[in-house]
């Protein structure tokens, strides 16, 4: 294992690094440079991620990184010796939906942060729709047809607003937060529409980092989860494009006329089961909506693991199959190329693609109506 580096470059400050030993091998496997937020990052766009926990956090200016303030609870669980070394050699197998940790650094005034991989690619600009999902009634709606859905929180001291919830009345409650309830119940409801195989490889993957997460006694994590529909005439870039992004983990898949492109990743994973959890969990188990999520984390990986077995339907059609013959043809252009010259060039010989996406276009055209 490499020594890592001692001071990071973050914005125009010189940070100094916590245990870069072990990060430092994850932007080696990453192919992330070590001057990755040199540049890239400013301090002042910090703010409060929107979460309970209320860390700060903001992307970097290129939009593939997430720098976040790491709490002391959360710095004990993952500079954990033991836990370190078994995490760097999961997210290092590459098949991990384990968003990858790429440094830990000391700011000089504002404490420890920790720099991760983006789980969400940065070309999408419109995303049908983005999920934060525990398989709890803590899931929620992050991004909904293109547009944020902002959180809105019962507050203590508006008890009208308080009681037209609880019987069930909405006279009250603003619109916001009835978009905000709403979005929480889509996101705990809606299917995921990916293959046989895919469903396979995807609850595999999943058991591996559950295994890791009940081992050291974590819980409360979630799975970011974004869906992408491209445009007809984009599916084949589409095909070539998550072969160059190895960082995010992605599923192409064809349902009822429907392509879709799911992007996962678990995130929030630090969390630790300490006494508080463990009275929290008394209060919520009387008061909360089921399913919660302050359980054990023997309960709340079995639980995870139950939920997705159950969202992931296993009935969608494989894309990426059809276009495993031209894999040659497409090995063999050359490293200048981009992806649109190699898309005009696929197209001109495989025009068996077109039959496929006619039904796909049919399909677009009918929503835009």
């Amino acid at each position: 294992m490499d020594a890592g580096l001692t001071i990071l470059r973050v914005g125009g400050i010189d940070c100094a690094t916590v245990k870069d030993e072990y990060f430092n091998s994850i932007r080696r496997f990453c192919n992330v440079s070590d001057c990755f937020l040199a540049g890239n990052f400013d301090f002042e766009n910090l703010s409060s991620g929107g979460g309970k926990g209320g860390d700060l956090l903001s992307r970097t200016l290129d939009g593939k990184y997430i720098v976040k303030q790491l709490n002391g609870c959360d710095s004990k669980s993952l500079l954990e010796k033991e836990f370190l070394k078994s995490y760097v050699d999961l997210v290092s197998s590459g098949s991990s939906f384990i968003c990858k940790i790429v440094a830990v650094f000391l700011h000089p005034k504002l404490g420890n942060f920790l720099a991760m991989i983006n789980c969400l690619p940065t070309h999408v600009e419109s995303w049908s729709g983005i999920f934060d999902v525990k398989g709890t009634a803590d899931d929620k709606v992050l991004v909904e047809d293109g547009t944020r859905v902002p959180e809105v929180h019962k507050r203590c001291w508006n008890l009208k607003w308080m009681l037209s919830e609880a019987i069930g009345c909405e006279k009250c409650v603003p619109t916001q937060r009835r978009r905000y309830i709403a979005g929480k119940k889509t996101a705990y409801r809606i299917p995921l529409y990916v293959t046989k195989d895919q469903k396979v490889e995807i609850l595999n993957s999943l058991d591996e980092a559950l295994t890791l997460f009940e081992q050291y006694g974590l819980m409360d994590y979630s799975m970011i989860i974004g869906i992408f529909r491209p445009p007809p005439s984009t599916t084949a870039s589409e095909l070539l494009r998550l072969s160059s992004l190895p960082n995010c983990k992605a599923y192409l898949s064809q349902h009822c006329g429907d392509t879709t492109v799911i992007y996962f990743g678990l995130i929030d994973f630090l969390q630790a089961w300490t006494g508080a959890k463990k009275c929290a969990s008394v209060m919520k188990t009387c008061c909360a909506p089921a399913p919660i999520s302050t359980i054990s984390p023997k309960k709340y990986a079995r639980q995870f693991r139950k939920f997705f077995q159950w969202k992931l339907r296993g009935v969608a059609h494989d894309v990426i199959s059809s276009a495993r013959s031209h894999d040659s043809l497409i090995s063999s252009k050359t490293a200048t190329c981009t992806f649109f010259d190699e898309v005009d060039e696929l197209k001109a010989t495989v025009g068996w693609l077109h039959e496929k996406l006619a039904r796909v276009e049919s399909r677009i055209t009918e929503l835009e109506k």
